[in-house]
């Protein structure tokens, strides 16, 4: 609960922390109203009532064989080709062929997953993650979503191609 309740009040409901690991988002335009209380009250029922657990780790510490052709695996990295305090010094193109390898195996094993990246954005393009699409079979989903209202939207940007890629 405390930890919702950071994310509520932090700016873009975002959760960061410095290499000391204690939070360090200031406070953002949002407040705790009566339709996130809703929504919260939805969401707690519906964790009550799935088998659903959340892992803080190494990705790689979930090994495939662990895992049932009924679970699903949603990847959400640092994009290695944007520019945030989030993958300043952790995510970098070895890390990101790690995580693509480790898709390939979750596919290998039936298990269903899908990754949240960014295939282009500011004149550059990821391409260890265009060069693994194209060797693969898997449903790239381009996502079209305005981040005009967003407080980080830059203004005169090159269209970003944000993308869902699923194994399904």
């Amino acid at each position: 609960m405390l930890l919702y309740v950071l994310i509520v009040f932090s700016f873009n409901n975002q959760i960061r922390f410095n290499a000391d690991g204690l939070f360090n988002l200031p406070v953002g335009k949002r407040d705790f109203n009566r339709n996130m209380q809703k929504k919260l009250e939805f969401f707690l029922t519906a964790l009550k009532t799935k088998n659903i657990s959340f892992v803080c780790g190494d990705f790689e510490s979930i090994a495939p064989v662990s895992l049932s052709t009924k679970d699903f695996v949603y990847a959400d990295p640092p994009y290695l080709i944007t520019c945030a305090t989030y993958n300043e010094k952790s995510w970098n193109a070895a890390e990101e062929k790690r995580l693509l390898c480790y898709l390939d195996e979750l596919n290998a094993a039936k298990i269903r997953f899908a990754l949240s990246n960014v295939l282009s954005t500011d004149g550059k393009s990821n391409t260890i993650l265009q060069q693994w699409l194209t060797e693969r079979k898997y449903v790239c989903h381009h996502l079209d979503f305005s981040y005009k209202n967003s407080n980080y939207h830059k203004k005169n940007v090159a269209k970003t191609d944000e993308v869902l890629i699923t194994n399904y």
